[in-house]
């Protein structure tokens, strides 16, 4: 927690191993047990927060669901859980600006494999439009990452009507 909130005041580049022990009330030598170096420490906070965040996403998923019903479950789980976890959000966003990201593998995310999954299922079963997977996410959840920044702007308050109306906007960007 002392490292995302040093990376979300001072980015990346303002920050060492030694203001993190101090925020921390640790000793420096403690943190490298624990991690090789600093891009060591961000990276394997980042994979932490993806993983976080993904399975926040998924709870109470259903497969016997529609796949229209388990996108939206999605678009709210997962906002929902960015909008109780402001400073994992920032973190994320902040980590995916920097080289770093280069080496991280998207597959090893559950929540990445779910809805490639969904997707392709959905393009077989032809609800969901028959283009590249990258061009359906992209219109279907960068939408999340908008609402986020507009709503910690202050220029968007998020609730439970505001992200069923943008679910359903995002969804029929795809559906069939």
């Amino acid at each position: 927690q002392s490292s995302i909130r040093q990376v979300n005041k001072l980015g990346f580049s303002g920050i060492s191993i030694a203001k993190i022990a101090k925020v921390a009330k640790v000793s420096p030598a403690t943190i490298y047990i624990y991690f090789e170096n600093k891009e060591d420490l961000f990276t394997k906070i980042y994979i932490d927060v993806r993983k976080k965040m993904g399975h926040a996403a998924l709870k109470g998923l259903d497969n016997n669901t529609s796949i229209e019903e388990q996108f939206k479950l999605i678009w709210h789980n997962y906002l929902t859980y960015a909008l109780a976890h402001i400073d994992v959000f920032i973190y994320r966003e902040h980590f995916e600006q920097t080289a770093m990201i280069k080496k991280i593998q998207q597959n090893d995310f559950e929540l990445f494999n779910y809805i490639t999954d969904l997707m392709q299922r959905g393009i077989k079963e032809q609800s969901i439009k028959n283009l590249p997977l990258t061009l359906l996410t992209s219109f279907a959840f960068w939408p999340i990452i908008t609402m986020l920044k507009f709503h910690f702007e202050g220029r968007i308050t998020i609730d439970d009507t505001l992200i069923n109306q943008a679910s359903s906007l995002a969804w029929n960007a795809i559906k069939t």
